[in-house]
């Protein structure tokens, strides 16, 4: 059996809990055999070997991928009753664990096809710690492809088999050992926390200690807002972005700063690793929190100006590596757990929130027509162990698309409500002037 060590950031990943799943879906319109998909699943786990591994613990906790003969990557048939029925099945997925260890027969993807005559929805969900949000699309794409090629060849692609450590060699010297300047830190979060709630009361200020655990994903919904620009606006927006010389991603972020002035940005790692990676499904993203408040005497360019060189200046640095000075495979679960509902309240002031920028899939050429099909729409995004707001964004045929996704409880309607209006009022206003 061949089997190794998580690496770090997969290490990370694993410790917030399961169910921590990534799961989009797409829309096929047209025909198609149902045997043809079953082929194209086949070369897809022959193509990267992650989707091969199986996951398990040893006797003293340390988690550790493994390849023996696994079964299939599973795939459930269902009738598709209804044009949004994927949505509700993409919301049970985000929130249904995958079961792990050596007894079970599968491996860490599994794969639905609601299926018509004429229109079908196909849905992957991963444990995130066999992907990230680049490697979703990389799995759509090679589907897309072995369907519209049935007879190509397949070359394994063979790295994430075999490396068990990809940050950057220069880095690796400075991860700790010990989990001795993780406690050092739980430590000190532990007194700061108690120094600022106590400064609340004394202001009878809203005491924000919270719990950000979702200790039963069962007792809360996974929801899903999802609205998207015309190709008019989308490219309004982009030409404007050009115009101030920013990305459009610092434009995204701006758009929700007075909501929330600190912002997760994953960030892809895969030009930044020890490895060369290419394009093999696995997970090589990290992030990285930008701390702006919105400046109402400033106008909405000058302010994305000022997020933009942050976050430039962040990219450019070690600060996207920075998390693993601290959290190591050295790190027990159980300080992990401690610590991370406490860094989360500390960190983003009981507001944690981020944004996932796939960017222009249009370059993959998802959506096309072949063999008597069509490739339509996109939905999904990733689930999380705790409470934080997420929206992925993502340009399909030149229209940008946001996925709002959180927990209710804790989070409501009208919450969310008015964060949506908040960034909807801001976009409206920069691109009608």
């Amino acid at each position: 059996m061949h089997k190794r060590k998580l690496n770090e950031i997969e290490y990370l990943n694993w410790l917030i809990g399961q169910p921590y799943n990534i799961s989009m879906a797409i829309t096929i319109e047209g025909t198609f055999p149902e045997e043809l998909l079953r082929n194209s699943l086949k070369k897809l786990q022959l193509k990267h070997p992650i989707l091969q591994a199986q996951l398990d613990v040893n006797e003293i906790g340390e988690p550790y991928f493994f390849w023996q003969e696994i079964g299939q990557i599973p795939l459930d048939v269902i009738p598709r009753t209804q044009n949004d029925n994927y949505k509700k099945i993409v919301a049970e997925e985000f929130i249904t664990p995958f079961e792990t260890g050596k007894k079970s027969p599968y491996p860490l993807i599994r794969v639905k096809l609601l299926k018509d005559e004429t229109v079908s929805d196909l849905i992957i969900t991963l444990q995130h710690v066999i992907g990230d949000g680049m490697s979703m699309v990389f799995l759509f794409r090679d589907i897309i492809d072995f369907m519209a090629n049935p007879d190509k060849e397949v070359t394994p692609l063979e790295v994430i088999k075999n490396i068990d450590n990809v940050l950057p060699l220069s880095f690796q010297k400075k991860i700790p050992k010990t989990p001795r300047k993780f406690k050092v830190t739980l430590w000190f979060v532990q007194k700061i926390l108690m120094l600022r709630r106590f400064k609340q009361r004394l202001g009878k200020a809203r005491i924000t200690q919270k719990s950000f655990a979702i200790n039963n994903v069962k007792d809360s919904e996974f929801l899903t807002r999802a609205w998207k620009l015309n190709e008019v606006q989308s490219q309004l927006l982009i030409k404007k972005c050009r115009e101030n010389e920013v990305t459009v991603h610092s434009a995204l972020c701006t758009i929700f700063l007075q909501d929330f002035p600190i912002i997760n940005n994953p960030v892809n790692l895969r030009e930044k690793l020890a490895y060369k990676v290419g394009e093999s499904v696995g997970l090589y993203a990290g992030g990285l929190v930008i701390k702006k408040k919105f400046k109402k005497r400033n106008s909405f360019w000058k302010n994305c100006q000022i997020y933009h060189k942050k976050l430039v200046k962040g990219l450019n640095s070690k600060k996207i590596f920075k998390i693993f000075k601290l959290i190591s495979r050295a790190v027990p679960i159980q300080l992990f757990k401690e610590l991370a509902p406490l860094y989360l309240e500390l960190a983003s002031k009981s507001k944690p929130f981020g944004i996932t920028n796939l960017g222009s899939l249009d370059k993959f050429n998802l959506f096309f027509a072949s063999k008597g099909f069509k490739i339509k729409n996109l939905y999904g995004g990733v689930s999380g162990s705790y409470d934080a707001l997420v929206v992925a964004v993502f340009t399909i045929e030149n229209k940008i698309h946001f996925h709002f996704h959180y927990y209710k409880p804790p989070h409501t309607e009208v919450e969310i409500d008015r964060y949506i209006d908040n960034a909807n009022r801001q976009l409206d206003s920069i691109l009608n002037n």
